[in-house]
C-alpha cells in the first residue's frame, strides 16, 4: 500500500518498520538509503509506536489507520509522518495528525500529504469523518487544514478542533486508488 504523488511517496508504518523503528531508526535509514536526519523520527512518534504495533499485532485491519512516513519522490531525504490515531469510532471518524521536519516545512508537503490521505480514507469502509486537532498558534497547520476542507469546529483551552465530512458523492464514488 502506497501512494505517489509528483513530489511524495507516502506509505503505512509496517509492523516490521515500527518495530525497525522503535529499536533503531537508523537501521530505517540504511533500509531506505536515506541520509538521516536527527530530527526523525520525532517524540511524539517514538511515544505512539509501541501503542500502534500493539494494535496491528491484534489486527491487521489497522494497517492504514496509524502512521505512514512521507519522503520526497526522488528517494532522497525523510519529509516526515502523517497518519491516523486508530480505526474509524462508532460514529465513522478518525483523527488525523502529520508532522514535517523542519528544513521541509512551508514547502506545501503538508497539505498534499493530508488531501492524499483524507482521500485514501475516505474510500475505506466506516470513514464518514475526519478530525484534527492544532494549537491555536499553529497558524500554517490550520491553513493545512482549512485548504482541504476541514472546518473549525470547536476548541479545547488552546487546542483549536477541525472537521472534514465525506461529501455525499464519496458515497457512490471510490475512484481513488493508492498502490495497494
Amino acid at each position: 500500500m502506497e501512494i505517489n504523488t509528483e513530489r511524495l511517496r507516502i506509505f503505512p508504518v509496517t509492523l516490521d518498520l515500527a518495530q525497525t523503528l522503535m529499536k533503531n531508526s537508523l537501521a530505517f535509514y540504511y533500509q531506505y538509503q536515506l541520509p538521516w536526519n536527527k530530527n526523525w523520527p520525532h517524540d511524539g512518534l517514538k511515544a505512539m509506536l509501541p501503542i500502534y504495533t500493539e494494535r496491528l499485532e491484534n489486527n491487521a485491519g489497522e494497517m492504514g489507520f496509524g502512521p505512514w512516513v512521507m519522503i520526497d519522490a526522488a528517494g532522497e531525504h525523510v519529509i516526515g509522518d502523517i497518519g491516523f490515531k486508530g480505526s474509524p469510532d462508532e460514529d465513522g471518524n478518525i483523527e488525523i495528525g502529520y508532522h514535517v521536519v523542519a528544513s521541509e516545512r512551508n514547502a506545501g508537503y503538508a497539505s498534499e500529504a493530508v488531501g492524499e490521505l483524507c482521500r485514501w480514507a475516505f474510500t475505506k469502509n466506516g470513514v464518514e469523518g475526519i478530525e484534527a486537532q492544532c494549537d491555536k498558534g499553529n497558524i500554517p497547520s490550520q491553513k493545512v487544514l482549512i485548504n482541504n476542507g476541514f472546518s473549525h469546529t470547536g476548541r479545547s483551552q488552546d487546542i483549536l478542533v477541525f472537521k472534514k465530512e465525506k461529501a455525499r458523492n464519496d458515497h457512490k464514488q471510490n475512484s481513488y486508488k493508492a498502490k495497494e
